[in-house]
């Protein structure tokens, strides 16, 4: 029998492969204080949704901070940028997220993402091409971190050429929120979301002063968008917002194509399965969603006494809803450890979240990936790790799971189908 007390999420080794944790916690301890952080992991998918549904008990507000900044991270943000974030989306609670949501709504709409589809399939093309002939890659740098970077660079509609300072920006927002950062790592990260909020301040601008028809991106959806009987986005709440469109843009894609290419590589029947049936792209990509979960787990604050899971939970106890392992339960998925193109409720897992937190970009994240594994199944007729028993690293994280480096060789189609 699996013993949670035998697992922590901070030792690197489970982060790497937490699986048999979260198998031994929806087992024995569903609502489990994990004693090394005094906060409650929610393993199971019924109770994560009933957090998920109950957002005034179970706030995001009180309950996304994993750290607390210190004195010098709070000077360095006020003196030198913009102050700290706004609260805006992942960080609030109604009334004032439905505020947000509605100005974020402007900028992603159905229209806009429906429209994409020949200009991603370009991008992915073009990101392939740029390997040249090689029969191998660095799947991270070369082929996952291009496109969804191009994609959100585009679509906020700042120029391609400062994409490494927007990855360089998006992994220093995330850092604080694994939870394992140093407190000099802290400053340093914070410097540069000082260089994020400068940079993007002047975007802004741009945009408060052009003419109409000037810029067609959602940035200047975001500053020209008004709701009734709402006062216009300021600086900080556009910042706020950009910084996680940004990060939302980027980093989970690029982890999820990076893993989905992993289990390609562990399932080399998959790629021919998808290369005879195009649409098993989609579910391909959705399975690898669940399987993987780039968003392992987000934060909630209790705001008064409750029970969750036949737990007793005091007001102001930190949660984690661990979404990874409500999308491994086997209650709700059968056969849950395996991947199965063929699962009834293939969409039914937790890796955009769900309620008035889910994803804003799930629409566009999903033509992204589905548009991705697709391309690579017309492309390789063949792919595999190189070499074949190179270590799988992961980076340290209590909330995303990324790859750090993946080496592949392939066997390329002798023609497109």
């Amino acid at each position: 029998m699996l013993n949670p007390d035998d697992y922590s999420l901070i030792d690197e080794d489970v982060q790497k492969c937490p699986f048999d944790f979260y198998k031994a916690m929806r087992s024995e301890c569903p609502v489990y204080e994990m004693p090394e952080t005094g906060f409650y992991i929610v393993s199971k998918y019924d109770d994560c949704m009933t957090a998920l549904r109950d957002p005034m008990v179970f706030s995001s507000k009180m309950g996304f901070r994993v750290i607390e900044n210190s004195e010098e991270v709070d000077r360095i943000l006020e003196e030198g940028g913009y102050g700290d974030q706004v609260d805006t989306l992942v960080t609030n609670d109604p009334p004032s997220h439905t505020r947000y949501r509605q100005y974020v709504n402007r900028a992603f709409t159905v229209q806009r993402v429906s429209g994409m589809e020949p200009y991603i399939q370009k991008i992915i093309s073009d990101t392939f091409a740029d390997i040249g002939d090689k029969n191998n890659m660095e799947v991270v740098t070369e082929f996952a971190i291009p496109i969804p970077m191009k994609i959100i660079a585009d679509q906020l509609g700042v120029s391609r050429d400062d994409m490494g300072k927007f990855k360089e920006w998006s992994d220093a927002a995330v850092e604080p929120l694994g939870g394992l950062i140093t407190p000099e790592r802290h400053i340093e990260v914070t410097k540069l979301m000082v260089e994020f909020q400068h940079y993007f301040a002047d975007r802004i601008k741009e945009r408060q002063d052009a003419k109409e028809g000037d810029y067609d991106d959602m940035l200047n959806d975001l500053v020209q968008a008004r709701v009734e009987g709402e006062e216009p986005l300021d600086y900080r709440e556009l910042l706020s917002i950009l910084l996680q469109l940004l990060v939302a843009g980027n980093e989970t894609t690029t982890n999820t194509i990076a893993s989905g290419v992993l289990l390609l590589c562990r399932n080399p029947a998959l790629l021919n399965e998808i290369y005879e049936d195009d649409s098993k792209a989609e579910k391909f990509a959705e399975e690898v969603l669940r399987l993987e979960s780039p968003v392992q787990g987000l934060f909630r604050m209790t705001t008064q006494d409750t029970e969750l899971g036949g737990v007793k939970i005091p007001e102001g106890s930190m949660l984690n809803l661990r979404y990874a392992s409500a999308n491994r339960d086997e209650k709700i998925f059968p056969d849950s450890e395996n991947m199965d193109l063929g699962r009834k409720g293939i969409r039914r897992h937790l890796a955009f979240g769900s309620g008035i937190h889910s994803c804003i970009g799930s629409q566009l994240a999903r033509k992204e990936l589905e548009y991705t594994f697709s391309f690579l199944a017309k492309q390789l007729s063949h792919i595999e790790m190189d070499p074949q028993d190179q270590p799988v690293e992961y980076h340290p994280s209590l909330i995303l799971r990324g790859i750090k480096k993946l080496d592949v060789s392939f066997v390329r189609r002798k023609a497109d189908k």
